[in-house]
């Protein structure tokens, strides 16, 4: 027959179990957590370099067209286009291919608006219609509503697609 003392000890026994169950399956739960903060993470980073990466290549485009402007002429006519009125329309074109890189890849909405914003001052300076600007600037208050690092929402990212291949259609016109 047990005891009084055997029957108390087993009872803590039990109860030491169980704590130590709870306590593994506590720990299993934020070993789960921790895995995917890490994953987030790692995510992140990635982004990151991503984003770096495109606002490098747009920055070297930038400085090119820049660098263009100085011999460019100042307004495209609508008439029988110049050899020189091809090649700006051309560094337009770039511009725009090159806005169109960066919202495939995913780049965050704060950065595509300034992106956008410096392609529509860099093109009205090379005499691109006012039409193109003034959509051109809509998109970069459209983008600016995002918080600092939102991406972009899937009706948006689809409706600014369709924009930049027209801004591209209308630019072709040009040449």
């Amino acid at each position: 027959m047990m005891s009084e003392e055997d029957t108390y000890l087993r009872a803590k026994l039990t109860d030491i179990n169980g704590a130590i169950e709870r306590l593994t399956q506590m720990l299993n739960r934020m070993i789960e957590v921790i895995s995917g903060i890490t994953e987030v993470q790692e995510n992140t980073s990635e982004l990151t370099l991503a984003v770096n990466a495109n606002t490098e290549k747009l920055n070297e485009i930038i400085s090119i067209v820049k660098s263009l402007e100085s011999g460019a002429p100042t307004a495209i006519t609508s008439g029988g286009a110049s050899l020189a009125d091809r090649g700006v329309v051309s560094n337009l074109q770039s511009v725009l291919d090159t806005l169109e890189t960066q919202v495939r890849e995913g780049v965050i909405a704060s950065d595509l608006a300034q992106k956008i914003n410096e392609a529509a001052g860099m093109l009205e300076g090379k005499g691109a219609t006012s039409a193109i600007i003034v959509k051109m600037q809509r998109w970069t208050r459209i983008l600016r509503t995002y918080g600092r690092v939102d991406t972009i929402s899937p009706a948006d990212l689809s409706k600014l697609r369709t924009d930049i291949k027209e801004w591209g259609r209308d630019l072709s016109k040009m040449r």
